[in-house]
């Protein structure tokens, strides 16, 4: 049976709209006229029986799907089949492929081109790629690196698909999805996961996007033995495996925390303290003056009590302190230091009488260093309230006291005591708080030697304000309340 009779039948970019694994609204039955389900034509024309997972992303016609797999699951052969799928029953169509490298993205041609081959088709270029397929309908195949500047000039995509999407940077999302704009293309992710600092992993996260997701792990394929994968894991490993074939997140090693931390961090309101404890409240302000890139932000901690279990033996009943992130803003770029005084102000505003309690005691911590002596200034000749703590982060190893009421804050003993707090439990995020979806990004992206490809301002913020709240009440770090970690120790 020849497979030309399927170019006149377009599909309908409106079957984005349609649920995975079903047909798009009104459309008709699959019959002499209709195109099969992708799975089924798969299966009929080509003798490729999908396993069940299979069948649900071929038969997906959702605008954005990412997949998540573990390595030889056969993500690639699913890409091909889908990408060839769409390039037959939509004449003239533009399927784009795209990998971390140019052959990455050559291997799912192949797989497509082996595939076309056993339709019947030719087998030939479109003539400007050398790496491409042009069906005798006008359909093209292309397949390039993630090279921003390799992808540019191409329009009218039907499909996208990244491949090895973990290892593709950033900037070749932001160049690729202006191709699907005019057509309302459709764009895949696959990948099996890459660490956590990288656009993959986020999108993946991220579950308040538009992406579909599906996920295959190793044990799930029929085609990997347990025997396979058992000697996997004493080869390579528990993390290697866990990330290769289970589809975990593993961190490198860079990130300051892990995103299990950060995730557990997150609270969908902040503490209310019972009456008698009002009073004990604390908030800690910690402010990131921007340099050239940088924004200058601002972290509003408050600090909590509760009361603990009763001791059964002298039947005292602890207070126990909790830090809790309530306010995360920070100004555009090229900001005029002028307006950071009003900047601070406006914060200390919006907690003034929350609860009906009165004024609680309040710090502000700001990052001196550089030039920062000028804002210093403007905020001492501010009315605001605060307790002003200047601070010069520094490379040394201890912390020390400055002239001018300055202090040096090596900046080891600030991330040390700001990771300390996430594995204690101690610190949590309120998630309506203003400025949190960003704050939570820094923090998934930030890497203790600053070379993360993220901002890390509202980090560095955050980090002030906690080494303040720990110095007050060390009981945060496990440490007796009456016995304050000195500044000019270093905290281990």
């Amino acid at each position: 049976m020849s497979l030309f009779r399927y170019f006149p039948c377009k599909l309908s970019n409106d079957s984005a709209a349609a649920p995975p694994g079903h047909p798009p609204a009104g459309a008709p039955e699959p019959g002499p006229t209709a195109p099969l389900p992708p799975s089924e034509w798969a299966a009929r024309h080509l003798n490729f029986i999908a396993d069940p997972k299979q069948s649900a992303i071929l038969d997906c016609n959702d605008p954005r799907v990412i997949l998540l797999t573990a390595r030889q699951v056969g993500k690639s052969t699913i890409a091909a089949l889908r990408a060839l799928y769409l390039a037959v029953h939509q004449p003239k169509s533009l399927i784009f492929m795209v990998g971390p490298i140019q052959t990455q993205a050559g291997e799912i041609l192949q797989k497509l081109k082996e595939f076309a081959a056993e339709l019947g088709f030719p087998l030939r270029g479109d003539g400007n790629n050398p790496r491409s397929l042009r069906l005798p309908n006008g359909s093209r195949i292309v397949a390039r690196s993630s090279v921003p500047r390799s992808v540019r000039g191409f329009s009218k995509a039907a499909l996208i698909i990244i491949d090895e999407a973990a290892f593709v940077d950033a900037a070749a999302y932001r160049a690729l999805s202006p191709i699907l704009a005019v057509s309302r293309g459709h764009l895949w992710a696959l990948s099996t996961p890459h660490g956590h600092n990288n656009l993959f992993a986020e999108l993946w996260h991220d579950r308040t996007n538009q992406w579909t997701r599906f996920e295959i792990r190793a044990t799930e394929c029929p085609r990997l033995t347990p025997e396979f994968l058992a000697s996997e894991l004493q080869l390579h490993g528990e993390l290697s495996y866990a990330q290769e074939y289970d589809c975990q997140f593993i961190s490198h090693g860079l990130q300051l925390l892990t995103s299990q931390q950060i995730t557990a961090a997150l609270i969908d309101q902040a503490p209310i303290p019972v009456l008698g404890l009002w009073e004990k409240t604390e908030r800690y302000y910690g402010l990131d003056l921007g340099k050239r890139q940088d924004h200058t932000a601002l972290v509003v901690v408050e600090l909590t009590w509760e009361y603990g279990p009763r001791n059964p033996v002298t039947w005292q009943v602890p207070l126990r302190p909790r830090l809790t992130v309530r306010y995360a803003p920070r100004l555009p770029l090229d900001t005029e230091s002028v307006t950071i005084p009003g900047f601070v102000r406006a914060a200390t505003q919006r907690f003034a009488g929350e609860y009906g309690r009165p004024r609680v005691t309040e710090t502000l911590l700001i990052d001196a260093t550089g030039n920062g002596h000028v804002v210093v200034e403007l905020l001492r000749r501010e009315p605001h309230g605060l307790r002003l703590l200047p601070v010069c982060i520094s490379g040394g190893r201890t912390a020390k006291h400055l002239k001018d009421s300055y202090l040096a804050i090596p900046r080891s003993d600030l991330l040390a005591r700001l990771k300390l707090l996430f594995e204690r439990g101690q610190l949590h995020l309120e998630r309506a708080a203003s400025g949190m979806p960003i704050l939570e990004r820094e923090l998934r992206h930030f890497e203790s030697s600053g070379n993360q490809q993220e901002h890390d301002d509202l980090v560095m913020a955050l980090g002030l304000a906690a080494w303040q709240a720990t110095t007050d009440h060390p009981s945060l770090l496990g440490l007796p309340e009456g016995q304050a970690p000195l500044p000019q120790r270093r905290l281990i």
